[in-house]
């Protein structure tokens, strides 16, 4: 059982505050990908002992390279000499050893400092404990206060405002504080009234909904029914070329028999409609505020508890309380959204108070940030998941032996334990969040690790030397160059040389949407329901099928699965859809992602959702 975290032990990773352990982890004896150590040199010398099969000492050089997704010059451990024994064998580093060889004082210090500082973190909360919840209600007796304004640290800027056209989380993070949908989730993950006060479905095929009458737009306008017609229609329309379009298909018209009822006629049953609508990009816009403005990416009118006050690129988004919130001005004047893309300099705002709360991308930081004073941090498994994408129209990748060779090359548990520290759960194509719906990984074909086999794929294919490609991965978000590395280091085994292609964000973004990439890292949602991912993601017409992935098969099974109204017939057969597609293999499926959010103690009523971690803030106040 991998450790839950790096400063806690259960078995192969553990990290210390005593002296002389400083540290232990992994490393591979054939590559060697897996150890880790922080330091700011970059050719530093010390010997590591071995507590494997067969005891031993090796000397290790350390070399920097962003191996660590918490420190920007983190180092690798690449041994100087290879181990008879290829198993993967655990190390200790100790202190007096470093001092005795090859390492100069000055250097010596730095690195033990930096280690110690990195493991003597103590834990963040447990996987869905509260950040502000019942520790905080012991410590104050005061009811929720008005006024203030929260302050929140982003590593990375909106990109985009308009919710019908991002796909970004650093997007729907605002979006979702500024609009409203007919529907939202419970934390059950059930539909609950939102802009829609109540709702029918007399049939497989249509929905009634009925507006709320007391909903206003930020421009003072009342909600009526053909805003809603308007905003669905407009996700539909080719011409807008909508994300989310794919996900909306089965809508074959909407009728506003009068200004607050919206019915909506589907072509087919759509098992998953309420919660597909429920989504953040589904928000309600008003048609006036678009057809001034052309698209609403740099405008925001909306009906949430939040409006736009200020936005300015790269740098900043203001938003003020709305007074005329249909249920009630939020108790907070206003949110206020830094872009600080390090995330050490987070961390030091947290401590100094300038922010009141950040995400954090891994369990490091989180230990760093709980261990300050008056900074709490709150954690849990979501079903957002990481990926490696490949372009299945691009050569070598077109071939489906050369991507099942890939994902039996790639040991999944190893980026689990070396870049997450063990928190993460290997995933196939249905997350094992989402319970029932979920194959676990060990049922999947060509999921355990298999060298070999994966290189009598890859000679069947006619690639028996391996070849050369290119995984591009963007440094804001670190985790994202550390899976890279962990990748490109396991292909090697099957003589696959990948090139790191390290693009800012933006590039990033626009690289996915022309489909110009070998492969990719990046990460996806899979909401609370399977279709809301696969379907988009894989089928021939998804709307964001990035690996421009077409198959027959997989086609009609995803159409039956979300036509399908029957829970349980639904549940068998996302399970044998995702059988079908590990055996195709359009994209690697790695683990789920840990969401880690600090904020200072002040910081009230602010809850996590596995779902949709970016959710409204309307309920979170600030105490005194």
């Amino acid at each position: 059982m991998p450790p839950a975290a790096p400063w806690s032990r259960s078995g192969g990773t553990i990290a210390r505050r005593q002296r002389p352990l400083l540290m232990k982890t992994h490393v591979d004896g054939m590559v060697a990908e897996r150890g880790c150590a922080v330091s700011q040199g970059t050719s530093h010398r010390f010997q590591a002992e071995l507590d494997g099969d067969r005891p031993s000492r090796y000397n290790a050089a350390i070399v920097a390279t962003p191996c660590w997704p918490c420190f920007p010059q983190a180092a690798a451990i690449r041994p100087s000499s290879n181990f008879d024994n290829p198993l993967v064998h655990s190390f200790l580093l100790h202190g007096r050893t470093l001092m005795r060889h090859h390492v100069k004082m000055v250097l010596v210090a730095l690195v033990v400092l930096l280690l110690v500082s990195a493991c003597a973190a103590p834990p963040p909360p447990q996987a869905g404990a509260p950040a502000s919840g019942e520790e905080q209600s012991a410590a104050t007796t005061e009811g929720p206060q008005p006024g203030g304004t929260l302050i929140i640290g982003k590593s990375t800027e909106a990109v985009g405002l308009d919710p019908h056209l991002v796909t970004a989380r650093s997007s729907f993070e605002v979006i979702a504080q500024v609009y409203n949908q007919l529907v939202d989730l419970d934390e059950d993950y059930l539909p609950i009234p939102e802009l829609a006060e109540s709702w029918e479905n007399p049939d497989d095929l249509t929905f009634i909904f009925h507006l709320r009458p007391d909903v206003k737009f930020h421009n003072g306008r009342t909600l009526v029914a053909e805003d809603v017609k308007f905003s669905f229609e407009r996700i539909q329309d080719p011409a807008v070329a909508s994300p989310w379009s794919s996900q909306l298909e089965l809508i074959e018209r909407i009728e506003t028999p009068d200004e607050r009822t919206v019915i909506f006629h589907l072509s087919q049953p759509f098992g998953a409609f309420l919660s597909t609508i429920a989504s953040t990009w589904a928000a309600i816009v008003p048609p006036e505020e678009v057809e001034a403005n052309g698209d609403l990416q740099r405008v925001m009118v909306g009906t949430g508890p939040f409006m736009l006050e200020e936005y300015v690129e790269e740098t900043r988004t203001v938003l003020r309380a709305n007074p005329d919130y249909f249920e009630g001005a939020p108790l907070l004047d206003g949110i206020t959204y830094l872009i600080i893309p390090d995330e050490a300099a987070r961390l030091a705002a947290l401590r100094t108070g300038e922010i009141h709360m950040s995400a954090l991308s891994n369990a490091a930081s989180a230990g760093l940030a709980a261990r300050s004073e008056g900074v709490s941090v709150a954690s849990q498994q979501t079903t957002d998941y990481y990926l490696l994408g490949l372009n299945t129209q691009r050569a070598p990748f077109d071939d489906v032996r050369v991507r099942q060779a890939l994902s039996l090359a790639i040991d999944r548990q190893a980026i689990v334990d070396s870049v997450f520290f063990g928190e993460g759960l290997v995933t196939g194509p249905i997350v094992p969040t989402l319970g029932k719906w979920s194959v676990p990984p060990e049922e999947l074909p060509f999921y355990q690790p298999d060298v070999e086999q994966a290189k009598a794929l890859l000679a069947e294919a006619g690639y028996p030397d391996g070849f050369e490609t290119t995984i591009t991965a963007s440094p804001r978000f670190p985790e994202f160059t550390s899976i890279a590395l962990v990748i490109q280091n396991q292909l090697k085994q099957i003589g696959v040389t990948a090139t790191l292609d390290q693009v800012e964000w933006g590039t990033f973004i626009q690289k996915w949407r022309d489909r110009d990439f070998d492969t990719f890292v990046s990460y996806n949602g899979s909401g609370n329901d399977p279709d809301r991912a696969l379907y988009p993601m894989l089928h021939t017409g998804g709307s964001v099928n990035a690996f421009q992935f077409s198959d027959p098969e997989i086609d009609r099974m995803l159409e039956e699965a979300r036509t399908t109204v029957d829970q349980e017939e639904r549940i068998r057969l996302y399970h044998e859809l995702a059988q079908a597609i590990a055996r195709q293999a359009p994209l690697i499926f790695l683990n789920t992602r840990t969401e880690y959010v600090a904020l200072r103690d002040n910081v009230r009523d602010f809850h996590l959702s596995p779902v949709d971690t970016y959710r409204s803030l309307k309920q979170v106040w600030l105490a005194p």
